[in-house]
């Protein structure tokens, strides 16, 4: 049985995505995170930015790495 999803959430769903989170790491691959706005954008950027400085485990690879920047930008 299908449920049709609530019409705020459909419409939230149905906007292009115009922004992207790109968390840049020490060895200098990025992780990309695609978001319908930039107030989104900022928002999820503020979790990520707390973890500029420290020695994280890629759960992809298992190798420690250490994130050094994050920014909002527009695609």
């Amino acid at each position: 049985m299908s449920v049709a999803p609530h019409p705020l959430v459909a419409a939230m769903l149905a906007k292009p995505i115009t922004h992207e989170v790109v968390t840049t790491f020490a060895d200098g691959t990025e992780r990309r995170f695609g978001v319908r706005s930039n107030a989104q954008g900022e928002n999820y950027a503020v979790g990520e930015r707390r973890k500029i400085g420290r020695d994280l485990i890629n759960r992809e690879t298992g190798a420690t790495v250490r994130v050094v920047s994050v920014e909002v930008v527009a695609i």
